[in-house]
């Protein structure tokens, strides 16, 4: 028997109809600094159906977001203490000596680097959790995922083996697949073959790499299908006519502009 999909992905489902989901890159990071409770909270606002953000773990073990594993590239630590401070070798308290967004040119300083939790608090009561695994053990995700927010959070990851722990951790939350990986290089048969297996619920590819026959295969085989990242309208209006479900913009306000301006996905009867 399959085993029913997660509420996630039901909901995304319902959300997206005619047109391809909204998702927030890294929160509203045009206008504000990525991955920051400022940006989380201006997606929010903008109405998008799903933010996307990266997770890893500090030397305390608290989830955080942040995408890269060094600090110096969103926040101010290199020019307060040197360049070179990693995420994983510093603990809560001392990230949170450091600006997290000075460094953009249109977000206000102040920001600091959230929480996992804290960024589920602001996304969840709005929209989706997409929540993309960096570092840091499942069994912290899971955690950090409680029961009240499994049904508004999706968890993915470039490392396939974390999700598979993951998916059998807490298989009530759904999980998504990145790619391309070394593994994976295409989003072909076999990669949407071993996404059925391991009970994903999307496929999450880099845009220039898939093709139209790749979304329709994994439709075929029940899976939803995300891009990154768009930015131009070009893309924007490709990706749709191509059926993809869900895409990840910096740009949500244009997308969403798109959408009221009659962006679609074709009709299932073509």
């Amino acid at each position: 028997m399959t085993a029913a999909r997660p509420n996630a992905f039901d909901h995304l489902r319902r959300a997206g109809g005619a047109a391809p989901v909204v998702v927030a890159h890294r929160g509203d990071s045009e206008h504000f600094a990525e991955n920051t409770l400022p940006a989380f909270e201006s997606a929010a606002r903008l109405g998008v159906a799903m933010q996307e953000f990266d997770v890893r773990a500090t030397a305390d073990g608290v989830l955080v977001c942040i995408h890269d594993d060094s600090l110096d590239r969103t926040t101010d630590s290199a020019l307060r203490v040197g360049p070179g401070m990693l995420v994983a070798g510093a603990t809560l308290a001392e990230l949170h000596r450091f600006d997290a967004s000075s460094w953009h040119a249109k977000a206000p300083p102040g920001a600091l680097v959230p929480t996992l939790t804290e960024a589920l608090a602001t996304i969840c009561s709005a929209g989706i959790a997409m929540i993309e695994h960096k570092a840091g053990e499942p069994q912290a995700y899971a955690l950090a995922i409680t029961p009240d927010l499994s049904p508004r959070c999706i968890v993915q990851s470039f490392d396939w083996e974390f999700v598979a722990t993951f998916q059998r951790l807490v298989p009530e939350v759904g999980v998504a697949l990145l790619g391309p990986t070394n593994r994976f290089a295409a989003m072909d048969r076999r990669a949407i073959e071993h996404a059925t297996r391991l009970g994903a619920g999307m496929l999450h590819w880099h845009d220039s790499e898939l093709l139209a026959e790749q979304v329709d295969d994994a439709h075929a085989a029940g899976l939803l299908v995300c891009s990154y990242t768009t930015d131009d309208d070009l893309g924007l209006l490709g990706g749709a006519a191509m059926g993809i479900d869900a895409m990840c913009t910096n740009r949500p306000t244009r997308m969403l502009d798109l959408q009221r301006r009659g962006l679609r996905r074709p009709s299932p009867s073509g």
